[in-house]
């Protein structure tokens, strides 16, 4: 009979690991349409957040990049598996922009972003497409604040 029960455990205790592993790894994957709606709804539309950018304004230029890296991060952990792959091109290539842009890489080469334009354009596309046809929610820049103007030589795609 001992042997039997701790036959039984230890049955009960693998299915309660593999029900936990498959929760964490699926959880990993993203999130759901509702949480991207949400979150979307939540915050500040990411292209507002990129158009604020003042490069001319050095004391916070780079905080500006990196709340708009900070929003797309929240966006893509939200997002559901249909645009998860598009959110994190596109916090892929912002976080490259941050890094590029930061005072501190002068001496860095600047990466080509004009290899990654089709890439950024179609998922943007994707993301866009999907906040519109699933959430209601336009991805237009609703910014009164003319568009930032970045110094000469300075890749101009934004995320």
């Amino acid at each position: 009979m001992p042997g039997k029960r701790a036959l039984v455990v230890a049955g009960v205790g693998l299915v309660v690991l593999l029900a936990a592993i498959l929760l964490l790894w699926s959880s990993g994957e993203g999130g759901s349409t509702t949480t991207f709606c949400t979150s979307l709804r939540a915050g500040d539309n990411p292209i507002d957040v990129f158009d604020r950018y003042d490069p001319t304004d050095v004391s916070s230029a780079k905080a500006q990049l990196e709340q708009g890296v900070n929003r797309l991060e929240q966006l893509e952990r939200a997002a559901p598996s249909e645009i998860h792959n598009d959110m994190k091109v596109l916090v892929d290539v912002a976080q490259q922009l941050v890094a590029a842009l930061d005072p501190s890489a002068a001496n860095r080469p600047t990466p080509d972003f004009s290899s990654q334009f089709d890439r950024v354009r179609a998922a943007s596309g994707n993301v866009t497409r999907f906040a519109a046809d699933r959430c209601s929610v336009s991805l237009d820049s609703g910014s009164s604040a003319a568009p930032a103007t970045l110094p000469p030589g300075t890749p101009t795609s934004k995320p």
